[in-house]
């Protein structure tokens, strides 16, 4: 499973390839496997994977279950029809905290799955007041079966910079209970890991960038958030250039970063890294980190634990950006931090070669740290920790 002749020599030793998720491990349930979309286990021992037969159009879709040491599946379920993939929304499928349930979501309906036997226990819909609404994306706490889940009318394509309003239902997929529901201005970004905050772009821009807004589960806005990002006075500060993309590191920690966007001299709206602490409807400051040649992606993943957080940098400088005939041949690379109370540290960097077909190559992390799956030339790749690379 683990291909050989992949370029690992830049890969940082604090990690090493652990496993290769790929054709050879599911062509013999699946005529011409493509990968869609994929997660890691909390304990960092599973991959469930969205799988075609083919490219396509109507190709069955199959959820599979691998056991990465062993290199075998577990479980695989044919689903049906193939998923869509809508305006941006690629299809998902997302484990529990507890490793007891798989959401999936398919741009047609959204599914709850027991882990283990893939047993179909329950379907989550839209507002029944609102008929003819469809899942875009899907949310999960890290430390609760709170999900957010996000509807609309099936959006038009549109490439410019924008948000999408969308109706949201938090819902309890161990019992199915809904636990609120209101309409938002856009996608959410991230829940806390207790699921009763919810981050989300406000359209109300800023400096030419959609701040970061947080609610609680009932739709009562918490706080703002900018991150201090903005774009050149030269630009029109009422266009939208950009956004702040935050993820929750904590129950009341978001840590915010500049999107992908840049302006017209090739400058993204920052640099850098911002730790911010909501308490008591304040929003307080505890770290700005700039790691050198940082080009933000807007990607960020953490851990259960909170201890170990990944953030995707694509570094181009902002004259090739203006020069695009001349843009030299790159990847993104994973920044890995440690953080303690001290704060977030660099602990490692490694190069992502090619992401490939996958439409959301978001990078996963157990909840503890140890290994880190990526989207890799159309396939996965597991990495595991070594041991003892952790400063204490």
């Amino acid at each position: 499973m683990l291909q050989p002749n992949l370029i690992w020599a830049q890969t940082d030793a604090a990690f090493a390839p652990a496993a290769r998720i790929d054709q050879s491990s599911l062509s013999g349930l699946v005529d011409n496997p493509v990968i869609q979309s994929f997660d890691l286990s909390p304990d960092g021992k599973t991959i469930s994977v969205l799988v075609t037969a083919g490219s396509q159009i109507g190709a069955p879709l199959w959820l599979v279950t691998e056991d990465i040491a062993a290199k075998r599946v577990i479980s695989s379920r044919g689903l049906g029809g193939k998923a869509n993939v809508i305006a941006n929304f690629p299809p998902q499928v997302l484990y529990s905290n507890d490793q007891r349930f798989l959401a999936v979501q398919d741009s047609a309906k959204i599914r709850v799955f027991d882990a283990s036997t893939l047993e179909l226990l329950r379907t989550i819909s839209g507002s029944s007041s609102q008929p003819g609404l469809v899942p875009l994306y899907v949310l999960g706490a890290s430390n609760s079966d709170v999900f957010v889940c996000a509807f609309a009318p099936l959006p038009q394509p549109n490439y410019s910079l924008h948000t999408t309003p969308v109706q949201l239902e938090i819902v309890d997929i161990s019992s199915g209970k809904q636990l609120g529901e209101w309409t938002s201005e856009d996608v959410p970004q991230s829940v806390s890991p207790d699921g009763d905050l919810i981050a989300v772009s406000s359209s109300q821009v800023q400096r030419g960038v959609f701040p970061l807004n947080v609610f609680d589960v009932h739709g009562k806005k918490v706080a703002e958030l900018t991150g201090g990002f903005s774009f050149r006075k030269n630009v029109d500060q009422a266009k939208p250039l950009g956004r702040v993309k935050g993820q929750f590191v904590g129950k009341q920690e978001i840590l915010l970063t500049p999107d992908e966007n840049t302006d017209r001299t090739g400058h993204p709206s920052g640099d850098g890294l911002q730790l911010v602490n909501i308490k008591e409807n304040e929003v307080e400051v505890r770290q700005t980190v700039k790691p050198q040649n940082y080009g933000p992606k807007g990607t960020i993943a953490n851990s259960a634990d909170h201890r170990t957080v990944l953030v995707i940098s694509w570094y181009v400088s902002a004259w090739d950006l203006r020069h695009e005939w001349a843009l030299p041949a790159s990847s993104p690379d994973v920044l890995v931090f440690g953080r303690s109370a001290k704060g977030l540290s660099l602990e490692a960097t490694f190069p992502i070669h090619g992401p490939g077909l996958l439409a959301d190559w978001s990078p996963r992390v157990s909840s503890d740290g140890s290994v880190i799956a990526i989207a890799q030339d159309g396939d996965i790749t597991v990495l595991a920790k070594n041991l003892g690379s952790r400063p204490q």
